[in-house]
């Protein structure tokens, strides 16, 4: 019997390893993008605890919050698409032994992160701008524990990120059908359907579409090595929509819905720029944000209650007051708060490497064999 030939534009699995250069580049990412993250939430610092920020202040709160760092969640939706996308092969086997490895990775760093800041709430006391026990009791454990029915935003928010990671990986079986039988129907489909019926630029519908635009980037197997025209016409066009965007009634555009398209589309050559950011060596092969990158999911976790007790405590001793301080708060609260974190989990993976491994759904780490002297004999 002849075997049926699939036609060309059917996208397979990629068999072949990740290129290395490829590998440090998302390495490097991670850490970058976490240090963004934790930016964004310390923004809050000052324009809820000090209020009336300066132009500077403005201006930086708009360039970074409002536009860059909006491109980090839907990155890390494409990078996490790329690595499962590629290869991952459909089967009731490799489906629950998916669902298995999400459950340790994924499922159980949720639970803790929001079970330890409830915690909290009840030895310690209440987290500024985060909530309180009354706060907690208020919402529900069910609906703040584990981010679902009533109030759905978790306890510890950010995390919001992770639940609905989760359920794209619960769903992937349907993206991978599109790669396997229609793939470009599949992106367009998933395009049109994030830019015609959400107004917000971050659903589910926006998630479902960078994860697929990773797997789709890895099974038709684009050069992502080295800075092709894609990587710098990406990062040009990003600089110049960004100025575009913060500045766009200016430039006339004042139409709501052609100013969400805009910023979707926005967001999607955000992933090339970043992607040409990471290519410049002292970027990609940096020792020090390879280390740091090791500990980036850690610093996701535990980063936004850090932040808004760090703030607490600074805004204790310093009150900044000229538009120039208020920007050095805001940029040194990202900084201070991402190294500290970062040194936090070197000693927490050294001091207790089993519990790390289990709070952040890393490998659990081997346990040393005997020297054969010392092993036990058989009798």
């Amino acid at each position: 019997m002849s075997t049926a030939v699939k036609p060309a534009w059917m996208l397979g699995p990629v068999r072949e390893p990740i290129t290395p250069e490829v590998s440090k580049r998302m390495d490097v990412l991670r850490i970058l993008l976490m240090f963004l993250i934790v930016l964004n939430h310390g923004a809050k610092g000052v324009i809820v605890r000090i209020g009336d920020p300066g132009p500077l202040t403005t201006l930086m709160v708009t360039l970074f919050n409002d536009h860059i760092i909006l491109v980090t969640v839907p990155l890390f939706f494409a990078i996490s698409g790329f690595l499962f996308l590629r290869k991952f092969e459909l089967s009731l086997a490799a489906y629950g032994e998916m669902l298995r490895k999400k459950f340790f990775s994924l499922f159980i760093p949720y639970v803790l992160f929001n079970i330890w800041i409830v915690a909290w709430f009840y030895f310690v006391g209440s987290i500024e701008t985060m909530g309180s026990w009354n706060y907690f009791v208020q919402h529900g454990l069910w609906a703040k524990i584990f981010g679902v029915g009533g109030y759905a935003t978790p306890v510890n928010y950010p995390l919001w990120f992770l639940r609905d990671l989760m359920l794209v990986f619960v769903l992937s079986p349907v993206l991978l059908l599109f790669l396997k039988e229609a793939p470009g129907v599949g992106l367009v489909t998933l395009f049109v359907l994030w830019t015609g019926l959400d107004h917000d630029p971050y659903s589910y519908h926006s998630y479902f579409f960078m994860f697929y635009l990773g797997g789709f980037v890895a099974r038709s197997r684009l050069t992502l090595s080295g800075r092709s025209w894609w990587q710098r016409w990406g990062g040009l066009v990003f600089i110049v929509l960004t100025v575009v965007l913060i500045a766009q009634t200016s430039f006339g555009i004042t139409d709501p819905v052609v100013q969400r398209f805009l910023f979707k589309c926005y967001l999607v050559i955000g992933v090339a720029f970043f992607w040409y950011v990471s290519s410049f060596s002292r970027i990609r092969d940096s020792a020090l944000l390879h280390r740091m990158a090791r500990f980036s999911f850690f610093i996701y976790l535990a980063h936004e209650p850090t932040v808004s007790i760090f703030q607490t405590r600074l805004l204790s001793v310093w009150m900044p007051a000229s538009d120039v301080q208020q920007t050095m708060f805001y940029f040194i609260t990202g900084v201070t708060v991402t190294f500290f974190l970062w040194g936090m989990g070197e000693v927490f993976s050294r001091l207790l490497p089993r519990v790390y491994a289990v709070a952040t759904g890393a490998r659990l780490p081997r346990r040393k064999s005997l020297p054969a002297a010392l092993a036990p004999q058989g009798h």
